[in-house]
């Protein structure tokens, strides 16, 4: 039980396996830790011990999964090997299962759009194993093109109010026949007031074989009260040994990256490095030069990623005080909750940075 999760947090898949072998895993848990640690990995594994098919699986995430699928197809078109394979299906498993029927808004044609996509791409994976070596590029490069779509179209938000309503309506409904059902939500401290609301009265009263993992790298910034009724579950940011078994299971030169978030990263384009050297320059007002920002971002689209480094960057300068606490706090309030809801209404990303840029200077300068 939990093979794979053993080698890289040997003590979470101990307690997950005991847990689940007595039947006594908790109907709300939380997986915490850095980002690259394994915590939907490990949410997908206990779905699998747990007896819990993906049509009763349902995911909301706000993590942008093109930069790990774009790595994943890059990986297959080079190797051609069987654990490429195995990584891509699991990296668009997670996308797919953001597209349960659940969730979709009938009335919206956006929405119908969006679970079309979804559709199509779950198609091209049923083909990905039947595939010829000489049919592989062309139905990598169609993966690419719906799996890009799916992101472009801003899915990937923190949950709504919605959201949690069609959740619980299908848990409450589905649970009389007995099935276990697993949601997994990550990034609920992104998440607007009233669909946080509603999720706690969804916490204090759950429908009966249902479970709920809630997935983040900020738990700090989590409701009390939501915390109070979780298991915790920390997830060790991964050394350089556990990150080499990743590698070397993947047929992947240990040497040539420093973590896994660079090769997801690198993998989809996104020079990690020089985002945080221009979120800093904005934070710390050292010559900021905003047009090239813009361009910058608007070429890798890598706007969440450089948002999350601002706020990173208020965080750090609040620690070590460089910026006033009463400052940042304003700053990391105001820019998540502008960036939450961008992502909720389908804003321009370049609207997003407008109010960062201008709300940064004009509190900082």
């Amino acid at each position: 039980m939990f093979e794979k999760l053993s080698a890289t947090q040997p003590e979470i898949a101990s307690q997950l396996s005991e847990l689940i072998s007595k039947d006594e895993f908790p109907s709300s848990s939380l997986f915490h830790g850095e980002p690259c640690s394994g915590r939907m990995f490990a949410a997908m594994s206990v779905a699998k011990e747990m007896g819990v098919p993906k049509e009763n699986t349902i995911i909301v995430s706000d993590r942008n999964h093109s930069y790990r699928i774009m790595s994943a197809v890059a990986l297959l078109r080079k190797s051609r090997n069987k654990a490429a394979k195995d990584f891509l299906k699991d990296s668009v498993s997670v996308l797919l299962q953001q597209y349960h029927g659940a969730l979709m808004d009938e009335q919206t044609s956006t929405a119908k759009k969006r679970f079309s996509d979804a559709a199509e791409v779950s198609e091209l994976m049923e083909k990905l194993d039947k595939a010829q070596d000489n049919e592989l590029d062309s139905l990598l490069a169609s993966i690419e093109k719906f799996v890009l779509a799916l992101a472009d179209s801003n899915r990937t938000q923190a949950i709504s109010v919605g959201q949690v309503r069609a959740i619980r309506d299908w848990c409450s409904t589905s649970s009389m026949d007995g099935e276990k059902k697993l949601v997994v939500v990550e990034g609920l401290e992104n998440a607007l007031g009233a669909a946080v609301n509603a999720f706690l009265k969804t916490l204090e009263e759950p429908p009966a074989n249902t479970y709920f993992i809630l997935i983040s790298a900020n738990p700090g910034r989590i409701l009390a009260t939501i915390l109070s009724r979780v298991r915790k579950f920390r997830f060790q940011a991964l050394d350089k040994e556990r990150t080499k078994y990743i590698f070397n299971s993947l047929f992947i030169n240990p040497n040539k990256y420093e973590s896994l978030e660079q090769f997801f990263l690198e993998g989809g384009g996104i020079d990690d490095a020089k985002l945080k050297s221009m979120a800093h320059s904005l934070v710390a007002m050292h010559n900021a030069d905003i047009p090239a920002i813009v361009a910058e971002l608007e070429s890798c689209k890598g706007w969440d990623i450089f948002f999350s480094h601002v706020v990173d960057d208020l965080y750090r300068g609040r620690l070590d005080g460089s910026i006033d606490p009463r400052k940042a706090d304003y700053l990391i309030e105001g820019i998540n909750e502008m960036v939450s809801k961008g992502r909720l209404f389908n804003q321009n990303k370049r609207l997003t940075f407008d109010y960062v840029a201008y709300r940064t200077k004009e509190v900082l300068g």
